[in-house]
C-alpha cells in the first residue's frame, strides 16, 4: 500500500514523447489527503480554442524554470509518483529529464484494476462514471488528476506494483 505519494498528470498534445509537455499537476497526497499541490502550465494569450489536452498552453518540456519547480517540488515531497497511464507521463518526465529514469513510480490503472478486475476498461473517462466521480473528463491536468485522486480515495487499493514489474 502507498501511503504517501505524488500524483501526476501531464497533458501532452500527442502521443510521441518529441510532442512535449504542456501542463503538469502535481499533488502530493499523504493518507488519502491531499497536503500540497502544484500547477504548471503557461496559457497562450488571446488562445479561443478548446483548452483540452494542453491545446492553449505554451510547451513548457525544456523551461527550467518549470522544471526546477517540479524538481523543488518533488524534493519537498520525495514521494513515488503515481499516474493514471504511468508508463505514457513518465516517459516524458524521464525525457524532458523532470525525473531520473530510476525514479520510483506507480499506475494508478493497474492499482484500481488489480483492487477492482470487474471493469471493462480502466480508461479515466469509465472510472470516472462507474465511481460517480464526475460526468465527463476535461483532460486538463489538474481536473484529471484530482478525477484520479478522487477514484484512489474511494478505492484505496492495496497492491502497487512498480512501473516495469510484471504482474504475479
Amino acid at each position: 500500500m502507498l501511503d504517501k505519494m505524488l500524483l501526476i498528470d501531464l497533458e501532452t498534445q500527442n502521443f510521441p514523447v518529441e510532442s512535449g509537455i504542456y501542463e503538469v499537476a502535481c499533488l502530493a497526497v499523504e493518507d488519502y489527503e491531499i497536503v500540497d499541490q502544484l500547477y504548471l502550465g503557461k496559457e497562450i494569450p488571446g488562445y479561443t480554442g478548446e483548452r483540452r489536452y494542453g491545446f492553449g498552453f505554451y510547451n513548457i518540456s525544456e523551461n527550467e524554470e518549470y522544471k526546477n519547480k517540479f524538481k523543488k517540488f518533488l524534493g519537498k515531497y520525495p514521494y513515488p509518483i503515481v499516474a493514471h497511464n504511468c508508463s505514457f507521463d513518465r516517459k516524458f518526465l524521464v525525457y524532458y529529464q523532470w525525473i531520473e529514469k530510476d525514479y520510483p513510480a506507480f499506475c494508478s490503472m493497474r492499482a484500481i484494476r488489480i483492487a477492482d478486475n470487474t471493469l471493462g476498461s480502466y480508461a479515466l473517462h469509465n472510472l470516472v462514471k462507474h465511481f460517480e466521480i464526475a460526468d465527463e473528463v476535461e483532460h486538463t491536468a489538474m481536473s484529471d488528476i484530482k478525477n484520479v485522486y478522487e477514484i484512489l480515495k474511494k478505492l484505496r487499493p492495496q497492491t502497487w506494483l512498480p512501473v516495469g514489474t510484471k504482474a504475479r
